[in-house]
């Protein structure tokens, strides 16, 4: 029995695909057999797992790779190449310059000489003092004589400090500014040490700055270490009506305080009553000083008691007419 014609022209085509390579389009007609191959485990199924590498280990290894490789691209002529001289010549031109550099600059290094640190900060004293001498002059030609605001500015010495911002609100800074303002600096540094205030703790450090700034960058507060002390401790009153004895005119002391607000910190969410809620914003602050020495409270004390003995009698009833007066009341 003889298949039909579209049977046997099949058959034939899978014989023929058997001795030589069958098309694509006929390969999936063929009998295969599902095999996997041994290079395909995602899993790493039947396999132990490798021992973890120790850090330090991976660390030098991945090191010793990059400067092998650093090696390899910066050495990129490979040994003899034609450009060997020039890279050489350039090599040797640049540790010349290098030599030249470091001996040339060999007298000028860094020098604890007070002469040479002076010379530092004031390269050119003449025209220092030249300078001075045209500002003064400036300032008397456009006033024809020097004011009072003016004599006080040249006589006496005064530095103003600024904090950085703290985290804290003007509420509660104000009142330790308030309560050191008119103190000596070292009253107001035990006074802030010793406050049970949290943001004491930082003003103790703002005012020791304070202070060494106005006697490093001012000259303030050296009468003492000269010499120029009183032979006898000099009573005084404050503009705030208490007394205290001065011995050091030159000695520091806190004429104002005031705090300032800085940026917000940010804010957190603070939750009310009926679902309603509100940005509760952090603020944050810095506090002022005005440092001037004990000469200017003296100074202060005899103009007031001066003043207070150019002042005339006062007069309870004045010798003069009584006018304004009327006979009856006005309601």
């Amino acid at each position: 029995m003889s298949l039909p014609l579209p049977a046997r022209r099949l058959v034939q085509t899978a014989r023929s695909a058997t001795t030589s390579s069958p098309s694509l389009h006929l390969r999936y007609l063929l009998p295969h057999t599902q095999k996997r191959h041994a290079s395909w485990n995602p899993f790493n199924w039947g396999k132990k797992s490798q021992p973890k590498q120790d850090p330090l280990t991976a660390e030098i290894t991945r090191r010793e790779n990059e400067q092998k490789l650093f090696k390899r691209m910066s050495d990129r002529t490979g040994g003899d190449s034609i450009f060997e001289e020039e890279i050489q010549d350039a090599d040797r031109r640049a540790a010349a310059e290098e030599g030249a550099t470091k001996a040339g600059m060999a007298g000028y290094g860094l020098s604890d000489v007070k002469e040479h640190k002076m010379r530092a900060l004031d390269p050119d004293p003449r025209w220092r003092v030249r300078w001075q001498r045209r500002q003064v002059m400036q300032m008397v030609r456009g006033t024809k004589k020097l004011t009072k605001d003016q004599k006080i500015r040249l006589a006496e010495k005064e530095v103003t400090y600024q904090s950085e911002n703290m985290e804290t609100s003007t509420k509660k800074l104000v009142h330790l500014a308030h309560q050191i303002a008119g103190k000596p600096i070292e009253e107001a540094i035990t006074q802030m040490r010793y406050t049970k205030k949290k943001t004491g703790k930082m003003l103790v450090y703002y005012l020791e700055e304070a202070r060494d700034q106005a006697i490093v960058s001012r000259g303030m507060g050296l009468g003492k270490a000269n010499g120029q002390t009183f032979a006898q401790p000099k009573q005084i009153r404050t503009k705030d009506g208490k007394h205290m004895e001065v011995s050091d005119p030159t000695q520091l002391y806190v004429d104002q305080a005031w705090v300032g607000k800085g940026p917000w910190r940010g804010y957190r969410i603070q939750y009310h009553a009926r679902g309603r809620s509100s940005a509760m914003w952090h603020p944050s602050t810095h506090i002022n000083f005005v440092l001037k020495e004990e000469k200017t409270r003296i100074r202060q004390h005899e103009e007031r008691v001066e003043k207070q003995a150019k002042a005339k009698p006062w007069v309870h009833l004045p010798n003069r007419p009584v006018t304004a007066q009327r006979q009856h009341y006005t309601w």
